[in-house]
């Protein structure tokens, strides 16, 4: 006698691969508040030397945290893993688990194929851009500085694959372009697509209920972040270069040539009037050039410039995410 269909409504056991942190946890909240089951969660391991640094304590005591302020008391496993990888010693560890499909952000690794043959339902994939435009490992940044933010950004979840972001498209989410306004906006709208796309469209695919679109093929743009220094020219607009601020601050680095240097620029400050022609001038912490529509004026990047980041990052956080629904 055939066994009957699987329910979306029933419950299933996820391994999710990712770190923990305001990001990831109401995703990992949704889930369990679905019914659903955290069988583990595999997290990034301290870098070799450094098991025992205050970094690594710090990064322990934040997961601990978001755990406790999302999932209460709900008990769940954590593995650490890092480089260089033992995929046959994670597989020991995760074949005794019974869970029914694996679920990752942030990975920027390929799985193998030993690991996810280890799940019913194989894994599925969050990606922080509108698939299949902007695979890779930088989309969000790479939006930003190509100005596409608006048209492709957005969170894509999709069934993994031998390729990066290659997989089925089993549901997307689109920002809006108030999303973009800064670092903030933009990790609340993602945390609140991730958590809404794993509780609503992760169960149907392990149910069944639930095949997913092909991704078509094309010359679509990859995601990745140039090791060569990110130059601002005369034909970068001021709204773009502020953009790339806002959003990206010090994990990109933008500059201008001022004295046959490359200078680092911060925040912006403002508009000085119109393009002058003139080359660009570095004096009392702050740096004036030219751009696109006119001529403005930046903090140099500086140790100054640094901690007012780092300070601006730290009372985000305190802002509590908003929530979907």
């Amino acid at each position: 006698m055939p066994e009957p269909a699987a329910s979306a409504d029933r419950p299933f056991s996820a391994v999710f691969v990712a770190d923990i942190s305001d990001v990831t946890a109401p995703m990992l909240a949704g889930w369990v508040a679905k019914g659903h089951r955290i069988a583990a969660i595999v997290v990034p391991a301290a870098r070799p030397g450094k098991h025992s640094s205050f970094g690594t304590w710090r990064r322990r005591f934040r997961r601990g945290l978001a755990l406790k302020r999302y999932l209460g008391s709900t008990e769940v496993p954590l593995i650490e893993f890092g480089r260089p990888h033992d995929w046959p010693g994670l597989g020991k560890r995760l074949a005794g688990l019974d869970a029914d499909v694996l679920i990752t952000f942030g990975f920027h690794t390929i799985i193998p194929q030993t690991i996810l043959d280890l799940f019913a339902k194989g894994g599925l994939n969050l990606h922080p851009a509108l698939l299949p435009h902007y695979r890779g490992p930088h989309p969000i940044h790479r939006l930003v500085i190509d100005q596409q933010h608006e048209v492709h950004g957005g969170v894509s979840l999709h069934k993994m694959t031998p390729g990066f972001d290659e997989g089925d498209i089993l549901g997307q989410i689109a920002f809006s372009s108030s999303d973009w306004h800064s670092a903030a906006t933009v990790t609340r709208a993602l945390a609140n697509a991730m958590a809404a796309l794993v509780a609503e469209r992760a169960p149907g695919h392990c149910a069944g209920v639930l095949q997913g679109v092909p991704q078509p093929p094309g010359p679509f743009m990859w995601a990745e972040l140039s090791r060569e220094p990110l130059v601002v020219d005369t034909g970068w607009s001021r709204a773009r270069i502020a953009s790339v601020w806002r959003v990206a601050g010090r994990s990109v680095a933008l500059y201008v040539p001022v004295n046959g240097r490359l200078a680092r620029l911060a925040q912006p400050l403002g508009r000085l009037g119109p393009a002058t022609g003139e080359a660009a001038t570095r004096r009392w912490g702050t740096i004036e050039f030219d751009c696109a529509d006119g001529r403005v004026t930046h903090l140099a990047y500086n140790g100054f410039t640094r901690q007012l980041v780092r300070w601006q990052r730290i009372l985000s956080r305190l802002m509590p995410p908003a929530r979907r629904g």
